[in-house]
């Protein structure tokens, strides 16, 4: 099955409000729509569902940064909670999850979450993505205050998650998938600071002096998320696992590279390292040819619906690109 097929029959499914509150007009709904109660289920088959549903926003949300696509679902109308912990899940242990919106508020906390497991901290990175390409895709075309205090927002929630990454990934046997997240929240970095060149706010004095203002903050923002990202490149590289849609963040981290050649010597030297970790995982990731071969052939088109497919892997559902 492919990408877009799982997106629309997860939507379909209605899996995206597996636990919405039950009411008069909701259970009038369900007449017409295939959905069981909790009450028809046990806790496995419901958690499962949810597995399902986070596995397809995981797509949905790192797919559309390739080619700034509008996402499939919408964060605000989102009413499933969070992956339960792998241990709970394996030995049917029921424990009740915070809900999205309970996790990645507009600030985020200065500490790591309690109780999240690494699928869940993908989650969290995956909607932080989701929301820097909204705010790219919602740039102005005049100096725009609600524009500007957008972007320091999320570059201010960034900072605090980077903060707290770095302490995990830095350690000596650091989890993948951890790496992973740091990995999406570096890049998220630089998506902000080509926005601030890519973006003018209007030709008036106003608009210039607020891309002044931007510029100077992120421009060293982007060369430490360049340096860490050569670090956790190196770090990936470690493992034999690696999250199967690392290659989407070596491409964009990559493309970032190849605009900005003048900047620093770090952008320079990060694109061998990204092709040779794309080299390395081809055999086993079929993201990491397509993307190898479009970046030694600028200008072909990434092509990304039919590579994805579901695969059941242990006791859990995961992503693998074949």
């Amino acid at each position: 099955m492919s990408a877009g097929r799982a997106l629309r029959l997860v939507q379909m499914m209605r899996l995206y409000e597996l636990d919405m509150p039950r009411t008069p007009h909701t259970m009038q709904l369900d007449q017409y729509q295939w959905q069981l109660t909790p009450d028809q289920e046990d806790w496995v088959d419901i958690e499962s569902k949810r597995r399902t549903f986070w596995f397809a926003y995981l797509i949905d949300c790192f797919t559309s940064l390739v080619d700034g696509l509008h996402m499939f679902f919408d964060e605000q109308l989102i009413q499933v909670r969070l992956p339960a912990l792998e241990a709970n899940f394996v030995s049917n242990h029921p424990m009740e999850m915070s809900f999205l919106t309970d996790v990645v508020p507009d600030v985020s906390v200065k500490g790591p979450h309690n109780n999240l497991s690494p699928f869940v901290e993908c989650v969290i990175g995956a909607t932080i993505c989701g929301r820097v390409l909204q705010h790219r895709q919602n740039a102005p075309t005049r100096p725009c205050e609600g524009f500007c205090s957008r972007h320091r927002t999320l570059n201010a929630l960034l900072a605090q998650r980077i903060r707290m990454l770095r302490i995990y990934a830095s350690l000596e046997y650091p989890d993948p998938i951890i790496a992973f997240v740091a990995l999406t929240a570096q890049v998220d970095v630089l998506m902000l600071y080509d926005l601030i060149e890519s973006k003018p706010l209007g030709t008036s004095m106003e608009g210039t002096q607020l891309v002044q203002a931007l510029h100077a903050e992120h421009q060293q923002q982007a060369l430490d998320a360049v340096t860490d990202i050569s670090l956790l490149v190196a770090v990936l590289g470690q493992h034999f696992q690696m999250h199967p849609l690392t290659p989407i963040l070596l491409l964009l981290g990559a493309r970032f590279s190849q605009s900005h050649p003048e900047l620093n010597n770090a952008y320079v030297k990060l694109m061998p390292s990204i092709l040779t970790m794309l080299q390395d995982s081809m055999g086993l990731n079929k993201l990491s040819q397509n993307f190898s071969s479009t970046l030694k052939a600028p200008g072909r088109h990434v092509v990304l619906d039919g590579v994805l497919e579901l695969w059941s892997f242990g006791d859990s559902s995961y992503l693998i690109p074949v």
